[in-house]
């Protein structure tokens, strides 16, 4: 009996033992599987890691407006504007080192945000927003002086104005929008005309341009009458009258009176731009006005219909 009882605790500390010798190679191999796996989560983390400190290097390096935009001042706004009009914005230079230009005579809105090598609107107002482009624009040192036009949708009251370069918003900048056009015309460039030559007149509160398609009026005019066989004085006078037809059919534009010994031309824009004394508009000149002053007002078309006129400035015909 104590025979057995012996051999029967020896079996069952055999027994215990290698319970236990089980249970410790357990132990150790979960304890080295946790090893690894903690090893290979740091590999896994350090090349994530790598690739993405990677991807950022290169997306600066082939984009380096990720790494140079930044929030702008705007210096200058109007006060005031009218729905559909233009006005004139003055800000922060973005580029320095980069003079860019531009000459738009239209403003089309935006769908939403897109990417652009110079900065664009966002206006708000009453929880809406659009988004819109710069018009005409240039760089002038460290600023920058560009042309947009006021939404047609927004309403009279207060709006909120964001220039976004690149992705960052400036801070908001606000204005009053009013129901009345207010333009107004303030100088020719180089204060004289001359018969068939181009001239520049300069103003503020302008209107986007209408689209006429000049190019496909002197096609049409060539093929009845001969156009280029025509005089250039002919040819001024063909061409604007054909190009009027359309330009009365449009519903939005600038167009210039020119009065003088009580005779009146009437010319259609031929490009926009920026000064620094405000917008510009081209014009060519007609063929028989005579030496002297010339009265010249400026039409604002909107809604398919003339809503404004400039008061009159004069300037000096020359031979």
């Amino acid at each position: 009996m104590f025979a057995r009882t012996r051999g029967a605790n020896r079996t069952h500390g055999y027994d215990c033992l290698q319970l236990l010798f089980t249970r410790t190679t357990w132990t150790i191999d979960s304890l080295h599987d946790d090893i690894l796996r903690t090893g290979m989560m740091k590999r896994y983390v350090t090349i994530w890691s790598l690739l993405l400190l990677t991807t950022v290097v290169l997306s600066t390096l082939t984009r380096p407006e990720i790494a140079q935009a930044k929030k702008l001042k705007v210096y200058s706004l109007p006060k005031t504007i009218a729905a559909g009009q233009m006005g004139i914005i003055v800000f922060q230079n973005p580029d320095p080192e980069h003079p860019k230009s531009q000459s738009k005579c239209t403003a089309e809105r935006l769908i939403a945000w897109v990417k652009s090598d110079i900065p664009i609107l966002r206006i708000e107002q009453n929880g809406k927003q659009v988004w819109m482009p710069l018009g005409s624009y240039q760089s002038v040192g460290d600023s920058c002086i560009a042309t947009f036009m006021a939404p047609v949708t927004l309403e009279e009251g207060k709006a909120t104005l964001f220039l976004v370069n690149g992705s960052d918003p400036s801070i908001p900048y606000y204005f009053n929008v009013q129901k009345k056009v207010e333009t107004k015309l303030t100088t020719v460039e180089g204060g004289t005309i001359k018969p068939l030559t181009n001239f520049k007149i300069v103003g503020d509160g302008f209107v986007p341009e209408g689209i006429v398609d000049e190019k496909k009026a002197r096609e049409e005019l060539e093929a009845n009458i001969g156009l280029s066989k025509l005089t250039p004085a002919q040819q001024w006078t063909a061409v604007n009258h054909r190009i009027m037809k359309d330009w009365d059919k449009l519903s939005e534009g600038n167009f210039l009176y020119l009065e003088q010994n009580g005779k009146t031309w009437r010319s259609f824009v031929e490009s926009c731009g920026l000064s620094p004394a405000g917008m510009t508009l081209e014009f060519a000149a007609p063929p028989d006005i005579q030496p002297g002053l010339i009265t010249l007002t400026l039409g604002i078309r909107m809604n398919n219909a003339e809503i404004a006129k400039t008061n009159p400035i004069t300037a000096t015909v020359t031979p």
